[in-house]
């Protein structure tokens, strides 16, 4: 035995000088000092990832610029319970928003465990709550976003789209519902946007894909006022068809045209009055802006095109609306269906269409169906600028009606416009004497009135278009551009049995896997039965009962030691 002490635990080896006793406590201490100066780091420089299917956290262009612009608190109140499925989800994304901008103030009250907190705020606001059979309190209103006694009210069906009830996917729509809703409160005043009526002019109420209730939803989202201005008569004294078989309705008040921001020529199909006409052009002259949509209208005996009565009005923005039918040529910017009256036009640079420009990689672009041609007048105020155009193999076609009689792939022949031609245009007049607006009247004209249908609303494939639209309306009401954000992927929201597959989840858990486990415990059973049957050692029949070759090796041991 020797006769040397164990170390003690925890002390120095034997051999350590003081000089590696203090490098120890250096290296000790600047680890700490350098963990302390990483958390000051990551403090000052606040940084999220967003590892989401889709993206659902990242917040786009539109979203920064918005939350970057305010400079005043805004409250965001989040009345949701605690197993709403949508509270994670909205308090990780008003955590992006507050890094950001630390003026967004989120306080989240639970209806069910803060009653009183709740009551506080409905009381404020004027939130209608009521309780379920389970006892669990339901409000009509989900998020609140108010600046100020300004509130603006989010309800779950904002935040969510249900895409199919049938599969239960539903597209998340947080973002749009948030950011839209700051600027909603952020906004001071509402741009009056006025639609002519009475011309067969689409209804702003007609909804569907030929309907104008689609553009009116999205500019009302976007705090503009939509309404119609008071119907004219045709030049045969008729009023819309629509109107004529419908009831009389009741007198609506008469709009005043001077408080328009921005009036709208949504597709007349009759002639439009010379009293019409000369009001319309009053407004432009004093300081308003239109957009005007208008395209090739057959009249009833489909032999010429509808003279619109419009020449003087467009003469105003230096415009004129030719009478052809555009055919695109270019077998990468038409149709594949079709004879090229639906194709993709040409986007030229300007404020308008620089959204368009950026988002061309991501096949981003407008796309119209029948239209006009455009062209510059001789004698107009201002040079109007292009906002889309055809390429050199497009033509407009003037006798479009004898073609039409038998139709085959069309040609340019003698007469006809040739490529490459404006289908849509834009127009900025000097200031009227005595204005103090920042900039003149503005005009834009589209050959095409399909632009502002709702389909462009409703179809992905389209969205282009009505980006087009409305970048246009935000360029003619001198707003910021409208919210756009793309849509988040859809996912699956719950899971739908039916009786069928009812039936087989029956069979697996009471039939199958209760017989797989009867199974597997009988082959471990008979698996052990035979390994008891086995000989336990190599002795052979006669060897005593109980002794294996471990046995007999550890007795030979015991008689081979001293």
């Amino acid at each position: 035995m020797s006769g040397e002490r164990p170390a003690q635990a925890g002390a120095p080896p034997p051999g350590t000088s003081l000089g590696e006793k203090l490098s120890a406590s250096v290296g000790i201490i600047a680890a700490m000092v350098l963990a302390v100066l990483v958390n000051l780091l990551v403090a000052r420089h606040y940084r999220r990832w967003d590892w989401t299917q889709g993206g659902l956290y990242t917040l786009s262009d539109a979203t920064v610029s918005t939350l970057r612009s305010i400079e005043e608190p805004i409250r965001v109140y989040v009345l949701l319970s605690e197993g709403d499925p949508l509270t994670l989800s909205v308090r990780h994304l008003l955590d992006a928003y507050r890094a950001e901008n630390p003026r967004i103030e989120v306080e989240v009250t639970d209806p069910d465990r803060r009653p009183a907190e709740f009551l506080a705020v409905q009381q404020r606001y004027g939130v209608v709550a009521g309780k379920t059979d389970d006892g669990r309190i339901v409000t009509d209103a989900a998020i609140i976003v108010a600046r100020g006694d300004r509130p603006h009210f989010l309800t779950a069906s904002d935040l969510v789209e249900v895409e199919d009830e049938d599969d239960l996917r539903s597209r998340p729509r947080l973002e749009q519902a948030l950011t839209g809703a700051l600027r909603s409160v952020l906004r001071s005043e509402r741009p009056r946007i006025c639609f002519a009526a009475g011309h067969g002019e689409k209804s702003i109420e007609a909804g569907g894909a030929g309907g104008l209730a689609a553009l009116k939803g999205r500019l009302n989202k976007n705090n503009y006022e939509v309404v119609a201005l008071g119907g004219g008569r045709g030049a045969d004294g008729h009023d819309d068809e629509e109107e004529a078989l419908a009831a009389p309705p009741e007198p609506a008040p008469e709009v005043d045209l001077d408080r328009c921001r921005v009036l709208v020529l949504a597709g007349p199909s009759r002639p439009v009055p010379a009293s019409d006409v000369a009001r319309y052009r009053a407004f432009i002259e004093k300081g308003g802006s239109a957009l005007i949509a208008l395209g090739p209208v057959p009249d009833e005996s489909d032999q010429r095109y509808v003279d619109l009565g419009l020449s003087g009005l467009l003469a105003v923005a230096g415009v004129e609306l030719r009478s052809d039918f555009v055919f695109e040529l270019d077998p990468k910017l038409r149709s594949t269906q079709g004879f090229g009256e639906t194709f993709a036009p040409i986007v030229r640079p300007h404020p308008i269409t620089e959204g368009l420009i950026k988002a061309a990689d991501l096949g981003l672009g407008p796309v119209l169906t029948v239209a006009s041609s455009l062209a510059p007048t001789a004698s107009g105020p201002v040079v109007p600028a292009p906002l889309l155009v055809t390429s050199d193999q497009a033509f407009g076609m003037v006798d479009f009606f004898g073609w039409a009689r038998d139709p085959s792939e069309p040609k340019p022949r003698d007469g006809d416009h040739p490529g490459p031609l404006t289908v849509a245009c834009a127009s900025e007049l000097p200031k009227p004497a005595g204005s103090s607006a920042a900039h003149g009247p503005r005009v834009v004209v589209v050959g095409s009135p399909g632009v502002l249908y709702g389909a462009n609303w409703q179809s992905p494939e389209l969205r282009g278009t009505a980006v087009l639209v409305e970048s246009a309306l935000s360029w003619l009401a001198a707003s910021p551009p409208m919210l756009d954000i793309p849509d988040k992927p859809a996912f699956t929201a719950g899971l739908r049995i039916s009786e069928d597959s009812l039936a087989g989840i029956f069979r697996y858990v009471i039939v199958y896997m209760p017989l797989a486990a009867a199974l597997l415990g009988l082959a471990v059973y008979l698996a052990r039965r035979g390994s008891e049957r086995r000989p336990g050692d190599k002795g052979g029949p006669g060897a005593p009962a109980g002794r294996g070759a471990r046995g007999a090796s550890a007795e030979a041991e015991r008689e081979g030691s001293p």
